[in-house]
């Protein structure tokens, strides 16, 4: 039995600086190139999947 959080995000990856979270980590990009690189390279670090989740902003998620 497979008991605990198995889902969660790690971090919010966005270029719209009206994005703001409390509880998660938010990094602003400055433009799409930049988002992609931070994305993944936090989801590198993290062992975390990348999910486009609006247009310009992307979650890091660990399954």
């Amino acid at each position: 039995m497979d008991i605990g959080l198995n889902d969660y995000i790690i971090a919010i990856v966005t270029m719209n600086k009206d994005v703001k979270s409390s509880t998660v980590p938010v990094f602003y990009a400055e433009n799409r190139e930049d988002l992609e690189k931070r994305s993944l390279t936090i989801s590198k670090c993290v062992m975390g999947m990348v999910h486009d989740v609006f247009n310009d902003t992307f979650i890091i998620v660990k399954h």
